[in-house]
């Protein structure tokens, strides 16, 4: 039987995580206890180990996306089999109902101006941090970067330093 992946709330204020490097492919074996992927939250990165064995059957979450909690970003199951139906249109549902929640959830960095007014920017906890730290917007990162993608703590490095040159 399949074994969906999925984030759960590790902490009382963790609402999204930002999927880091997969450490398996899709059809490679793992074991119980071997690590998967990295998982980057506001306060750590680390190495999800997987809860069983089997073969890596789908990735739901490319690295670098910005997942929330509840999101399957991952299966683990027997060589041959096939992925619960319906993780896709679940994880949909799970974005929208994220995305529409941003502007309503105070922990959370709302950078005005991008798709409207109170619109959020899509960026990686440490992107997050680093903006914060440095006193940068992350609607001005976005805008330099373009918004096709989250935006990534090298962004915002890189922002920082061209503005000073």
């Amino acid at each position: 039987m399949a074994e969906l992946l999925r984030i759960e709330q590790w902490a009382e204020n963790l609402r999204e995580v930002t999927m880091g490097r997969w450490l398996k492919a899709e059809g490679e074996p793992v074991d119980v206890g071997e690590p998967l992927c990295e998982i980057i939250t506001e306060k750590v990165t680390f190495e999800y180990e997987s809860p069983v064995s089997g073969v890596l059957l789908r990735v739901y979450a490319p690295e670098k996306s910005v997942i929330p909690v509840g999101y399957i970003f991952g299966c683990v199951g027997e060589v041959g089999e096939q992925p619960p139906a319906g993780v896709e249109e679940e994880n949909a549902r799970l974005l929208d109902q994220h995305l529409a929640q941003g502007t309503l959830d105070l922990d959370l960095d709302l950078e005005p101006g991008l798709s409207g007014p109170g619109s959020r920017v899509r960026a990686t906890p440490a992107a997050r941090r680093a903006a914060r730290q440095a006193g940068v917007s992350l609607a001005d990162v976005a805008a330099w970067v373009g918004q096709s993608r989250p935006i990534t703590d090298a962004d915002v490095e890189a922002f920082i330093r061209g503005r000073h040159s």
